[in-house]
Order: structure tokens, then sequence, then C-alpha cells
């Protein structure tokens, strides 16, 4: 029995084929490798940030590679408007201010400068350790600060009612209370937030741009060795 190239020929004619399959084949792989980084951002997510909300892990997405277009990009989903917050905590430096101190910071009656609020141990939180939306509204709406000066409270809404809801307020400069919005139920009073005239800083903690490049590069082999095989066993 005689072996020689004839033998071969259906795997020349294979190997032709997937030269044709390059594009594709890259395409897949260069995939693999971006969501392999999106998952790993998730994770790091979680071990750097505490408790962090579903808004925040779902932060980033994935731009597929085509045949046409050789390159996957793992994206920040952008903001209706401004900064992302997500920035912040990449680049390091300061933060600009929330929505709901922006609201107090411009309709509140104060006379000092509110650049900040800052949340004490008093204060309702969410599961993920944030203000919950509830407290939010109630303070914005007692204080006067609505962006819907129809949803502020009133003296009668208050009348209304009666001592069952706790009153927020907002003490005078004069007096011996530090700045801040205070609950009153009866003849109790709990500090709930802090104002402060300084812009919140933080330090660079989110390494997303050097954990993926490190993610992808170990992920590279691994990636292309699926695609070819993949392309493979379609033309087997």
């Amino acid at each position: 029995m005689q072996i020689d190239q004839s033998s071969l020929r259906q795997l020349y004619r294979n190997l032709d084929n997937l030269r044709q399959d390059v594009p594709r084949v890259n395409a897949w792989a260069l995939n693999d490798m971006a969501f392999a980084v999106h998952r790993e951002n998730k994770a790091l997510m979680k071990r750097v940030f505490d408790n962090p909300v579903p808004y925040t892990l779902n932060a980033f997405y994935v731009r597929k590679a085509t045949p046409q277009v050789q390159t996957a990009t793992v994206l920040r989903k952008d903001r209706i408007q401004g900064q992302h917050y997500l920035e912040v905590q990449q680049d390091g430096g300061s933060r600009k201010q929330t929505g709901f101190e922006k609201l107090l910071s411009r309709r509140l009656k104060y006379e000092g400068i509110l650049q900040s609020v800052l949340p004490t141990k008093s204060a309702g939180r969410n599961r993920y350790g944030n203000l919950s939306q509830g407290l939010i509204q109630q303070v914005l709406s007692a204080v006067q600060s609505q962006r819907d000066s129809a949803q502020n409270t009133t003296a009668d809404s208050r009348k209304r009612a009666g001592k069952r809801r706790a009153a927020y307020f907002v003490p005078q400069a004069d007096s011996s209370l530090s700045p801040g919005v205070y609950e009153r139920r009866g003849k109790t009073i709990r500090k709930m937030l802090a104002f402060s005239d300084t812009v919140p800083s933080y330090s660079a903690r989110f390494p997303m741009e050097e954990h993926g490049r490190k993610v992808a590069s170990a992920e590279a082999a691994p990636a292309f060795d699926r695609a070819l095989s993949r392309a493979v066993k379609a033309r087997v």
C-alpha cells in the first residue's frame, strides 16, 4: 500500500477554504476576547465597589467585530447628559453634583455654600446602600426644592398628614444645629443629611483599561483556537 500526497488533497482543499475564513475566524476570536473582558469587568466592579447597583454592573456593552470590521470594542453606555460617574472611579478626581444636590443648592433657602450632601447613619437607604428615593422625595418636598413646585409640601398637606409622617427641615443660620436636613418625629429630632461646601474627590480605583488589556491578552490564544476549531468543523 502506497501513501503519497494524493491522500492529503482533501486536507489541502480544506486549508485553501480556511484561508477564505480568516476574517470570520478573527471576528469570532475578537468577540470571545471582548466578552471575556466584559465578564471580568463586572467581576472587577463587584470587588472594587461595595454592593454595586444593577445600573453600574450593566454600564458596559460589547460592539462586536465582523468579517468586515475586525475590531471588537467594550464600551461604556452613554449618559443622557453630563459626565459618567464611572469616569471619576476610573481616572480619579472630583465628582460633579448629583441631581439631588443640584436641586437643593439651587432651590433651597440656605445661606451657606452647598456643594455636596452626605447621608448620616440615620438616613434611610436602599439595599445597595444608597439614599432611598422615598427619603429624597420627602426631603425635597418638605424643604420646598422639588423641580415641580406642585409636589412641594404645603400647609394643607402637612395638616392632612398629621403626626403620622415625619417632618423635615433645614435649621436657620443662627441655629445651634449644624447645617443639614433634620427629621422631626414628635419631640425627637435626628440629623439625616449633612451639608458640605467641599467637592467630593476620589482616587482612581477602577482600572478598567489596564485590567481589560490583561484579560484580552490572556484570552487571545484560547479564543483563536476555539474560533479555528469552529471553522474547521464547519468545513469537514
